[in-house]
């Protein structure tokens, strides 16, 4: 009935996430060399393409995209052609905040310094951040979370679950003293490239973004600290064996995994 396959999860959308972000963090510390700035702009846009290119040729035995031989080489055009117009599109977003830390890991020994982050009752945080947009000669940051094509906006982050981000952004505040105006998860294929998340509507950062998503600054703080309750409350539950059946969300996409044989009322 359960059709039980391998514990290990599926290694192609690992591989195709680890290749685009490595390629992205290429191509931005590329044009920061370069440039001297990293900021995507129409002028740098032919240089970006190019380094981008140059890192998913660098990386490719190190995230092969398939274990199938003959599927590696269409996996590939794709992954390129989704970058490449992510390219495109942040050009487009014309963002006046300067892309300054990439890949930012904290929590970890062997990385920069940076110590994990206390979320109090015993609990502690550590993970590596996408991308912190930084306001040149000002300490506004916005942080950046990059995912496939379905990204999920504020309003449901509580309901789905989807506390990556929120956490991302107290962690920079905290751990590197810059006043975090926003947070959004953007999207790397898909039809709609838009960023979804948080942007103080006060703040004086001018990005685009879908009108729902500019909130006030009491807003944004009532919102962190309640994804905040919510992880130790998750942490709490992990650390005692308190573990019970949640149809609802149980999928990694949403909904029961095995609505067949599930006998959960709720």
């Amino acid at each position: 009935m359960l059709r039980p396959e391998s514990p290990e999860p599926d290694p192609e959308p690992l591989a195709r996430g680890g290749l685009a972000h490595a390629a992205l963090r290429d191509t931005l510390e590329g044009l920061r060399e370069r440039s001297g700035s990293a900021r995507l702009i129409p002028a740098r846009l032919g240089l970006a393409r190019e380094l981008l290119e140059e890192s998913l040729a660098r990386h490719a035995q190190d995230y092969p995209l398939s274990a199938r031989a003959e599927r590696v080489p269409g996996a590939r055009r794709r992954l390129e052609a989704d970058l490449e117009r992510y390219l495109h599109h942040a050009v487009e977003q014309a963002s006046p905040l300067e892309p300054t830390h990439l890949e930012l890991g904290f929590g970890f020994d062997e990385e920069d310094g940076l110590p994990a982050l206390d979320l109090g009752g015993g609990v502690m945080l550590r993970g590596r951040i996408d991308r912190i947009d930084v306001r040149r000669g000002g300490e506004e940051a916005v942080v950046y979370d990059y995912k496939g094509a379905n990204v999920t906006p504020a309003a449901r982050w509580i309901e789905d679950g989807k506390v990556q981000l929120a956490l991302y952004m107290r962690a920079v505040e905290r751990l590197l003293g810059l006043r975090v105006v926003g947070g959004f998860y953007q999207p790397l294929g898909g039809g709609d490239l838009r960023a979804r998340g948080v942007l103080d509507a006060g703040s004086g950062v001018q990005l685009e973004c879908v009108r729902t998503d500019l909130l006030d600054r009491a807003e944004i703080d009532a919102l962190l600290e309640d994804v905040i309750g919510l992880a130790r409350r998750a942490a709490a539950q992990a650390m005692e064996g308190a573990i019970e059946a949640r149809p609802r969300t149980c999928s990694y996409t949403g909904g029961c995994e095995h609505p067949a044989i599930c006998r959960c009322g709720r």
